[in-house]
């Protein structure tokens, strides 16, 4: 929402001049240079700063629902490493009311966290036409995990910390880590590539879901470094905050 990489509104939904696809009227993307990513960060601090209680909501509300997660695939280990990735994926549709807050902030509107969360009557279909293919993201990652599991893991132990440690470190499953990570990979730079700009763009403005899809497309595409280094920041940070005996 802070310094996007797309220019604030749209063409009519007529035009199909530059910056059009067919008749999806497509905002202009700015080029950003490679440490925009880092006055990002800053920007999101100073939200933070400004109303503490408001964004640590949803930080709370967020921790709490991947506790949850953690709780009910404790004991399965074909699941316990895809939740912990595949909650990932949909984490952008989970910080719609931040992106709402920052927009807010910025237009000098009202920020509680009510008023943060009317970010979904602003463009209802869309919104929730976005946090259908998260799920579905999350369900084919998971599924994709069960068959690479059960394809190439070889060992015997069925504690998922024990499995994910056997993995990791048993040169027999070392295959199976590359195909895991290089399959994650792949998803999860898509998934990236789709929602890194599309979900704070359906919650900024009217627009329909795949106006906001190609945008983000074209985003990455024009910025390939500073948003690989935003992602690469993103991931250490959920790394960071990661349960410390997954460290042993």
């Amino acid at each position: 929402m802070n310094d996007p990489v797309a220019v604030p509104s749209a063409p009519p939904a007529g035009d199909t001049g530059p910056g059009s696809a067919g008749n999806i009227a497509l905002p202009k993307v700015r080029k950003v240079g490679f440490g925009a990513p880092l006055r990002w960060l800053g920007l999101g601090w100073a939200d933070l700063r400004r109303q503490p209680a408001v964004s640590l909501f949803y930080g709370i509300a967020i921790a709490v629902g991947g506790a949850l997660i953690l709780g009910l695939t404790a004991n399965l280990p074909y699941l316990f490493a895809a939740a912990i990735t595949g909650f990932l994926l949909v984490a952008p549709m989970l910080a719609a009311g931040l992106y709402e807050l920052s927009r807010r902030y910025l237009a000098a509107e009202p920020a509680t966290v009510y008023d943060s969360m009317l970010a979904w009557k602003r463009n209802p279909s869309a919104l929730v036409s976005f946090g259908l293919m998260s799920i579905l993201a999350g369900t084919a990652w998971q599924l994709v995990s069960v068959v690479i599991v059960a394809l190439f893991y070889k060992g015997s132990a069925m504690v998922p910390m024990d499995m994910m440690v056997e993995v990791v470190l048993n040169p027999q499953h070392y295959l199976m880590f590359f195909v895991y990570l290089s399959a994650g990979a792949v998803l999860a730079a898509l998934v990236f590539a789709l929602s890194v700009v599309s979900m704070p763009m359906l919650v900024d403005r009217q627009c329909d879901l795949l106006c906001a899809l190609v945008t983000s497309i074209d985003a990455v595409a024009e910025n390939p470094l500073p948003l690989a280094l935003w992602a690469s920041s993103s991931c250490c940070s959920a790394v960071s905050v990661s349960p410390p005996r997954w460290w042993g």
